[in-house]
């Protein structure tokens, strides 16, 4: 049997030739791989700035169709707005007017600025209170073109000064009035407590019969009664309650029936009073 031998020179070389192979391909596997790492962690930074660029633009053509979609409705609102149906057509007046002209609060109030959306209600209340005898006013739209109107009337205590008039809640106002009224004076801002005082002197006067016909407070604060029946008190600035009480009390004993008009009782006095008849000076 022939044995083929094959020369050591040519075994060695394909068993050279096969571990060479094998330690290059790791090496091109390694290169590839390497490039492919690469490849991507440069790509990476690039492709993640588009995801925020596609969201901004989204939320930017939302917000740029909502703006429009809002426009359009403002638009057309104020279109409804200025048609005619809305114009003020009717006034509704009310509240317990004795003074106040109910007829011409109603054309003033037909006569306002604006329509039953646009009307200002506080300018229209403050426009409507300049009408004499109205101390105040409220107003509600009424649907569609209609307002209520409810006025409060002033109510005149007494003539303040010689033009003016002081209402029960003690505010000065300007109006023509005829009837009786007590006058007052006093400091300017004193109107309150005036009115409050001769509530509470009309009510320790009520078991004689009688009533404030005049008061004054002076720049000291100190007070002058004038009766119904023209007597004047003066009781100072202390303990005016308990000086106009002690004087009711012995009124019926003093005076009886009568009073002489125009005399000055001067209740000032610790435990008495002085009397000073009409005409006398001292």
């Amino acid at each position: 049997m022939a044995v083929l031998t094959i020369p050591g020179w040519m075994t060695w070389g394909r068993r050279a030739s096969r571990p060479q192979r094998e330690r290059e391909a790791p090496v091109r596997v390694g290169r590839r791989r390497g490039a492919s790492m690469g490849t991507r962690r440069r790509e990476e930074p690039q492709a993640s700035l588009f995801p925020p660029l596609r969201r901004t633009l989204l939320l930017a053509s939302k917000a740029m169709v909502v703006g429009l979609v809002l426009a359009l409705v403002l638009a057309l609102m104020s279109w409804v707005a200025q048609r005619p149906m809305f114009q003020i057509q009717r006034a509704v007046v009310s509240g317990d007017m004795q003074q106040v002209d109910r007829d011409l609060v109603a054309k003033r109030a037909l006569a306002l600025r604006g329509n039953f959306f646009t009307v200002n209600l506080d300018a229209a209340a403050a426009e409507l209170r300049a009408i004499p005898w109205v101390r105040a006013v409220s107003l509600r739209r009424l649907w569609p073109n209609g307002l209520e109107v409810q006025v409060e009337e002033q109510r005149p205590l007494a003539h303040w000064g010689d033009e003016e008039l002081l209402n029960t809640w003690g505010e000065v106002f300007v109006a023509d009035f005829a009837d009786a009224l007590p006058r007052f004076d006093g400091p300017a801002g004193s109107g309150p407590e005036m009115a409050r005082e001769v509530q509470q002197f009309n009510r320790e006067l009520a078991p004689i019969g009688r009533q404030v016909e005049a008061l004054d407070l002076s720049e000291r604060r100190a007070w002058t009664v004038r009766l119904d029946n023209g007597l004047t008190l003066s009781l100072g600035r202390d303990s005016i309650h308990e000086r106009l009480t002690r004087f009711v009390g012995v009124y019926p004993i003093v005076f009886k029936d009568e009073s002489p008009r125009g005399a000055l009782v001067d209740l000032r006095y610790p435990s008495g009073f002085a009397l000073r008849s009409a005409g006398v000076r001292g």
